[in-house]
């Protein structure tokens, strides 16, 4: 009994969990570019990176971050059935996508199509295929 209600909470804490794993996944990236300052132009003394790109590689660079930390986290939640986990987060990472453009549209916001919107795809396909690839191996190891 105990293992089911354990199975039960971590069905019920994927897509929080998935959601603010990609929130806070942000932290680390915001505080490693802001090193960049403290060196000179540098990023811990060795990544350079070209000058006034300090907001701009942050603002290319979180939507891949934000896809990829939930596809991955969520699924490693997920009890079981992590690829097919993986999926449907994608799909529902998708989903929210489309809705915010049809909202953005409809109260006419003017939306653009570029690097974020690539980078998000990206890190979705990233995640799929890490998990795809993670969950292959595990298979090939239990037969």
């Amino acid at each position: 009994m105990q293992h089911l209600t354990k199975n039960t909470l971590r069905w019920i804490a994927v897509f929080p969990g998935a959601l603010i794993a990609s929130i806070i996944a942000l932290f680390p990236l915001h505080w490693l570019l802001y090193l960049k300052f403290a060196d000179n132009g540098t990023i811990l003394g060795f990544i350079e990176l070209p000058q006034g790109t300090n907001i701009s590689i942050e603002y290319v660079i979180s939507p891949f971050v934000i896809a990829i930390t939930f596809i991955l986290i969520g699924s490693k939640i997920a009890p079981k059935f992590k690829f097919k986990t993986a999926i449907i987060l994608a799909i529902l990472y998708l989903l929210f996508a489309i809705g915010t453009i049809i909202f953005s549209i409809k109260n006419g916001i003017e939306i653009s199509f570029g690097a974020r919107t690539a980078g998000s795809l990206f890190g979705l396909f990233a995640g799929l295929f890490i998990i795809w690839k993670l969950e292959k191996t595990r298979c090939l190891k239990n037969e």
